[in-house]
């Protein structure tokens, strides 16, 4: 994994460079050029030099560590919009040389002949926005969750869980930014706020070193009915069996987090019902048709036993199990996956088309969703969607 992670980076600045040398030639040469290899260097450092020290590849060095890897982050980000935004600039460019019958050497000498050209200027704009967007982005990404409060108002709730309210911690993703403390706070945010019981919808942990720390962090849980966990993809990926090893643990220790695997668990509150239902994440599909296969086989297992007007919470790492809940009566359903996309303009998902629930709250007749914009992540680059720990409260409709 380290070796793709090397070869994607640099291959990726290797493109960055390509792409400056087209919009300001001037970075070909000279001490412009070294400075450019220099932050490239500066930028795999902060995963090489922890690797060489016998850190692992998440490991953190005292006092530089986090400067070097909040720099990283911020390049590699601004590296990639450079590509992305600065590509179709150069590509003109080189076609406009290309058509006029200048040799590359003498395009490059007419720069001050173009200087006034709107789409050279825009060209050489890139690199700077790209820098300072992705300042913001990791600025704001490593700034800390904001806790958000939800009212949902279920039809037919009984008058006992009337004001019960829900914690949802999700995508936390603890690895290279992500600390078990950052967990640890998070926790105590719901503490803080009286919930009755917390939930964890899946992506808690990326790097496997950390997991002990990490379910250490859980078990910090004050809720009267504790806390109830569920998979995401990332737990799939990293590792499922020291993950779950790791929820056994806190199990053995009668710790109050309790994981579901296409499974439910009854709580009584106030001497009413409410049934939890926690799905698997549908792992091993490629195709949507593969995927609702699968998501259809999670329902018919981890909902059996549902009994008429029963009120039903669902934990589905991926929102797009909202319409199998909802089918099978579940008055609410919590999800995450998404991250709310991580960029927003006034609270509208740039990339909202990626996912058909994106971030926020969703409504199928009686049922309803709350997609989560995540707790953490796996890279710190946000804008308008800040990482969050969700409070929601049940009402009468």
């Amino acid at each position: 994994m380290l070796i793709a992670r090397l070869f994607f980076i640099l291959v990726l600045n290797l493109l960055a460079y390509v792409v400056l040398r087209r919009l300001w030639p001037a970075s070909a040469s000279g001490w412009r050029r070294w400075t450019f290899i220099g932050l490239v260097a500066l930028s795999l450092l902060a995963w090489g030099l922890p690797l060489a020290l016998g850190l692992g590849l998440h490991g953190q060095i005292p006092v530089v560590g986090a400067p070097l890897k909040m720099f990283s982050a911020v390049w590699s980000v601004a590296v990639l919009m450079g590509v992305v935004f600065g590509a179709p600039f150069a590509i003109s460019r080189w076609w406009k040389g290309r058509r006029s019958g200048v040799a590359p050497g003498e395009a490059m000498g007419l720069v001050n002949l173009e200087r006034r050209s709107l789409l050279v200027n825009a060209g050489r704009a890139v690199p700077l926005v790209a820098v300072g967007t992705a300042t913001a982005g990791v600025a704001s990404g490593s700034s800390g969750f904001v806790v958000r409060e939800q009212e949902v108002r279920v039809r037919g709730l009984p008058a006992a869980l009337e004001g019960f309210r829900i914690g949802q911690i999700t995508d936390i993703h603890v690895g290279p930014f992500i600390s078990p403390e950052y967990v640890r706070s998070a926790v105590q945010a719901m503490n803080d706020a009286g919930v009755h019981l917390q939930v964890m919808t899946g992506d808690l942990v990326d790097d496997l070193e950390q997991i002990d720390e990490t379910m250490a962090a859980l078990e910090a849980c004050r809720a009267p009915h504790g806390m109830i966990a569920i998979l995401g993809n990332h737990e799939h990926w990293r590792g499922l069996e020291p993950i779950l090893a790791g929820y056994e643990a806190l199990s053995k220790r009668g710790a109050p987090v309790r994981l579901l695997v296409d499974e439910a668990l009854v709580l009584e509150h106030s001497g009413e019902r409410l049934r939890v239902v926690g799905v698997d994440y549908p792992m091993g599909t490629r195709t949507p048709f593969a995927r609702a296969e699968r998501m259809r086989q999670s329902a018919e297992v981890a909902f059996q036993g549902v009994s008429p007007g029963e009120t039903v919470l669902c934990l589905a790492h991926h929102p797009s199990f909202f319409p199998y809940a909802a089918e099978r009566g579940a008055c609410l359903t919590l999800s995450g996956h998404t991250h709310g996309g991580q960029v927003a303009v006034l609270g509208i998902p740039v990339f909202g088309f990626v996912f058909e629930f994106m971030l926020g709250r969703y409504r199928q007749k009686d049922s309803h969703l709350y997609v989560s914009g995540g707790t953490g992540h796996w890279l710190p680059f946000r804008i308008g969607v800040p990482p969050e720990v969700t409070i929601v409260t049940l009402r009468t409709a």
